[in-house]
Formats: structure tokens, C-alpha cells, sequence
């Protein structure tokens, strides 16, 4: 079998376990259902055993098809990563970094620890981007992503990756000055009775925040609007008179919102460093990760 099209064939392969349908990888892939059966076809010839068995409407893997998967998961995985380091020099002063993060560090946190690199190192390609934590997970799982920073919520992960927790961060209540006066001090019951601008519920952010509240004893706040980015829920807390609560690095500098004390509420989010354990970093990708820890240790 050639080689190109054995890595074809496992990324098919890959698509359907992940997807657990012939039918929606296809779509997925934009071809034919047919084809891509041809595709499995073909790997189960090479194995030498059926890589799945169908029970009802679901297919499921067999024994073999399971060995499959975890072989075809580092060898794709391997891949990537060699097409990203060709052309990696020593120095570290050329080369590629990619870093996945979640929307608000994503936002507020690494871009300048990125920027400052980049500036330091012009001819180096650095880029940042910004995805939902289990897309970050995966991106990072199969090699699309160098390392991952990102807000967390203690999900597991593949054994082949670990995790680094790189910074625990206050969150604070925020609002206008016609909502609060500055210089109050508020209840924690008090301060859930204001309107707040939250996130989506899935997101992870407003599952970690809620339940903070609910182990402190406190009713989850009534969330007037829920907005997907960060700096969309400050804008509109500070144009509606409404309180966020955020992590004091995203409302930064932006007058219009000042802090409400609750002495009695302690609220935090955990940032944590995403990475596989067999990944053999560039020396570029190693300084990406040394200049964001340095500058994580210093977050509020």
C-alpha cells in the first residue's frame, strides 16, 4: 500500500471512530459514503481483521479496531508534528509555534507575551489561536496545536497529554458607577441580586463560576444577557449599567467599570498549560512556553 494513501486511509479511519458514523464522516469530508467504506475496506485488508462489527445502528469497534485507533492517533499525530518542525533551526530565532488558548486568556493574556516574541524574532511564524477547550484539547492531542493555555475545568485528559497549572486568578464584581458607587461594599446575597452580562452556560468560564457560587451557598445571579465573548459582555455591562463578573486582566484599564467590594465572596479561575508528554518542542515553542509562564506567574 503506498504511503500516502495509508495516511489517507487512517485519517479516514480516525474521522468515522470519531465521529461514529461512515455516514457523517463522509460529510464531513465532502466525498461519497461509498468512498469512504472503500477507504476502510482497504485498511481492514492491511490489518487483516474487521475494524468494527455493527450492532443495531451504532458501529462499534472490535478488538483489533481499537489497537487500530490508538496506532493511527500517534502515527497521525507524529505527522503533524514532523510537517510543523522541518525548518526548525537550533537558535530557535526561525520556525513555527502554534498556541491554542480559550477566549478570554486567548484574548487579554497571551497576545502580548506572543507579540513581545514576535517582536523579538521576526523572522519566526507565531500563532494564537483562539477555540473552545475541548477543541484546544484535541488540537493538541493530535499536533494541530503546539501547547495549549486556557481556563480550566479539571476535565480528564488522554493519557498522552499532562497539564500545568500556570496561574490562579481573581474574579471580581464590576460595574458602572450609576449601577454601584464606587467604594461600596456589598453582601455576597446582595451582589447576586444586581443584573448581570454572563457567558453561555456551556462555556466553561460560566460552569466553573456557577459552581463556585453554589459551593459557597449562594443562588446562581440572574444573567440579563449571555454573550459568547469577553470583551462583548464588558462592553455591554458598561454601555447597559449591568456587572460582570470577570478576572480583573480582561476588564484591564477601561474606566467606565470599577470593582465592587464582597469581602465575603472569593471567587478564582485556574489557568493551566496543555501539552503531550512525548512532544519534543523546537526551541522556539520551548521560549513561547518559558515567556508565558514568567508572564502568567505575574496575574492577579
Amino acid at each position: 500500500m503506498e504511503a500516502q494513501l495509508s495516511f489517507r486511509r487512517l485519517e479516514v479511519f480516525r474521522l468515522v471512530v470519531e465521529e461514529r458514523s461512515v455516514t457523517r464522516a463522509a460529510e464531513v469530508l465532502m466525498i461519497a459514503q461509498p468512498a469512504v467504506s472503500a477507504q476502510l475496506r482497504a485498511l481492514e485488508s492491511w490489518v487483516g481483521a474487521p475494524l468494527f462489527v455493527r450492532k443495531g445502528n451504532r458501529l462499534v469497534l472490535t478488538e483489533t479496531g481499537e489497537r487500530t485507533a490508538a496506532w493511527a492517533k500517534e502515527v497521525l499525530a507524529g505527522a503533524a508534528q514532523i510537517r510543523r518542525d522541518v525548518g526548525d533551526l537550533a537558535s530557535g530565532e526561525t520556525g513555527r509555534v502554534i498556541i491554542a488558548s480559550s477566549m478570554a486568556v486567548g484574548t487579554y493574556l497571551i497576545p502580548p507575551v506572543a507579540a513581545q516574541l514576535g517582536h523579538e524574532r521576526p523572522n519566526a511564524d507565531i500563532t494564537v489561536a483562539v477555540a473552545r477547550p475541548d477543541e484546544v484539547v484535541h488540537g493538541v492531542e493530535t499536533g494541530e496545536f503546539d501547547f495549549g493555555v486556557l481556563n480550566w475545568d479539571g476535565r480528564d485528559i488522554p493519557e498522552s497529554m499532562t497539564s500545568e497549572l500556570l496561574a490562579v486568578t481573581r474574579l471580581g464584581i464590576f460595574t458602572t458607577a450609576a449601577l454601584i458607587a464606587p467604594g461600596t461594599t456589598l453582601s455576597p446575597t446582595d451582589a447576586m441580586a444586581l443584573p448581570f452580562v454572563g457567558a453561555p452556560k456551556d462555556v466553561v468560564y460560566q460552569r466553573n463560576l456557577v459552581e463556585q457560587l453554589r459551593a459557597a451557598g449562594l443562588e446562581e445571579p440572574r444573567f440579563t444577557l449571555r454573550l459568547g465573548h469577553s470583551e462583548a459582555m464588558i462592553r455591554a455591562a458598561a454601555a447597559n449599567d449591568w456587572a460582570i463578573i470577570a478576572p480583573a486582566y480582561s476588564v484591564g484599564s477601561d474606566a467606565r467599570l470599577h470593582e465592587v467590594e464582597v469581602p465575603e465572596l472569593k471567587l478564582t479561575e485556574r489557568i493551566v498549560l496543555l501539552h503531550r508528554r512525548d512532544r519534543l518542542h523546537s526551541p522556539l515553542q520551548r521560549d513561547a512556553v518559558d515567556a508565558i509562564r514568567e508572564a502568567l506567574a505575574s496575574t492577579e
